[in-house]
């Protein structure tokens, strides 16, 4: 459809509305340079808007009731930054993963929301209409490639109070999501939230931080950014140097000094985490899923998954009741044409 380019969304901007969208029954429509779509149901009736602004940065509104309790789950494949606002009466909801938000001037709230699952409840009765900007770590990285060293930091921010300039320019964003968006609005969406990073950056306080320090932390950001997008190929630790233009010492001291565990066993870790994910949410083979987290044979992928988990890979699917009638991959989501 015109104004909405799906070529290119990335498959990381897919998984932070496919799991829900898939959960709610809802059939999305590509519609005014977005997506669009509305469930009524005996459990649930609502309406949801998506639209992408670019590859790396995505925009949710989306107005639930439930009429039934209900767990609702999330799913990202990599640590993401988000800012949110509820329309409603209603507190936000709270999730059983890890998730530390950070309140904000305006009823905003920030976060940072670490790569996996996460789980929300939401008892009967309940309203969920919140407006949101989910934004991808390589969105951070193409800003410090037109900018070197201007934005330092501006990942994390999302983890802490902002400045009042700040808060202004992100209500100002987020007044900008929402269904009454017209065609052709990325552009502006687009920059209302490279404005909100710019007086962020400009305002931030880890703009004092100790420059060395704060080096090592976008370095270790930029190197868990590459891990996520690069899982089913060539983690080699020399790699993944070479590709940060670092040294391999440097990088893994500055990784285990920042983080608190090793570089390589932060990646045997991640693969694992979707591999497991995989395993629960398609019924693709052993094989398949083994590839999917760089393991070209079959026999190392189950030896490494064994010795993560203590269980094979069919074993592990199996006592997770994935094996025949577990969910379709998130792939498989129905976006119909009008």
């Amino acid at each position: 459809m015109a104004g909405y380019d799906a070529v290119a969304e990335s498959r990381e901007l897919r998984t932070l509305y496919c799991p829900q969208t898939e959960q709610l029954g809802m059939e999305l429509h590509h519609r005014a340079g977005g997506l669009e779509g509305r469930v009524d149901k005996d459990s649930h009736r609502g309406r949801i808007r998506i639209s992408p602004v670019g590859p790396h940065c995505l925009v949710i509104w989306h107005d639930i009731t439930f009429l039934r309790d209900m767990e609702l789950s999330e799913y990202s494949l990599t640590d993401y930054a988000c800012l949110i606002a509820s329309d409603c009466k209603d507190p936000l909801p709270l999730s059983d993963g890890i998730q530390i938000c950070t309140a904000q001037e305006d009823s905003m709230v920030s976060l940072i929301q670490p790569a996996g699952s996460v789980t929300y409840h939401m008892p009967a009765g309940s309203r969920s209409c919140t407006r949101s900007i989910n934004i991808l770590p390589d969105y951070f990285m193409e800003l410090d490639r037109k900018w070197p060293g201007q934005i330092n930091g501006l990942f994390e921010s999302f983890g802490q109070p902002w400045l009042p300039d700040a808060a202004r320019a992100a209500s100002t964003a987020l007044s900008k999501v929402g269904p009454e968006q017209q065609d052709r609005t990325g552009f502006l969406l687009k920059a209302h939230t490279d404005l909100m990073l710019a007086t962020l950056a400009q305002t931030s306080s880890t703009t004092i931080q100790d420059p060395e320090s704060s080096r090592d932390a976008d370095l270790v950001w930029q190197a868990k950014a590459y891990i996520q997008s690069h899982l089913d190929g060539d983690l080699s630790i020399n790699q993944i140097a070479s590709s940060l233009y670092v040294g391999r010492t440097h990088l893994c001291t500055a990784f285990s000094d920042q983080t608190g565990t090793s570089l390589a066993r932060y990646i045997r870790g991640q693969r694992m985490n979707q591999a497991r994910h995989l395993l629960a949410t398609t019924r693709e083979g052993i094989a398949w899923v083994g590839r999917q987290v760089g393991y070209d044979r079959p026999s190392s992928f189950t030896a490494a998954f064994t010795r993560e988990t203590g269980l094979a890979p069919g074993t592990w699917r199996q006592r997770r009741g994935c094996a025949e009638s577990g969910p379709g991959h998130y792939s498989q989501i129905q976006i119909a044409e009008d």
